[in-house]
């Protein structure tokens, strides 16, 4: 195998490099950023498309929508005249928390990369990427992993 690196952008703020021995990471979000390795030999070459909902998505709606009844409660209550600022400020926290929740509540699809021991390495959503790209990615990974697999064995 050569000593080339192949760039996948897999999502806008997302791109894996595929080396002779590691899978590399490099995303961002907001004002995080992160660079990860994971040696190819400890990878399960089989990668898994899982289709759900983030975890959290229903209680941050109900959450969300209690904050908020307890912002109009409070608004029409007695409790009101003596702390005027509660009930705008439960309300807004009301609506910024079902925001999220709303935002979550799409169905999604993302792809997991596994270690041979069966653990998750990283994920993607499949969201913001190009499905030739992320294909791309998807089948040289298999492809690099199986390699590394079969010629240096498991276990180094």
């Amino acid at each position: 195998m050569s000593r080339e690196e192949r760039v996948y952008n897999v999502g806008r703020k997302l791109k894996f490099t595929l080396t002779e021995d590691h899978l590399i990471e490099d995303g961002s979000r907001g004002v995080s950023h992160w660079r990860q390795a994971w040696p190819l030999q400890q990878l399960s070459p089989e990668v898994e498309s899982q289709t759900g909902r983030p975890q959290g998505t229903m209680e941050r709606l109900i959450g969300g929508v209690t904050i908020f009844a307890l912002g109009i409660i409070v608004y029409f209550s007695d409790f009101n005249t003596n702390v005027p600022l509660l009930a705008p400020l439960l309300s807004v926290v009301g609506l910024i928390v079902m925001g999220r929740g709303l935002k979550t509540l799409r169905v999604e699809t993302w792809t997991t990369i596994r270690k041979w021991d069966g653990t998750a390495a990283t994920s993607f959503s499949h969201r913001n990427c190009s499905p030739a790209e992320r294909g791309a990615f998807e089948e040289a990974f298999a492809e690099t992993v199986r390699h590394i697999r079969r010629t240096r064995g498991a276990d180094q």
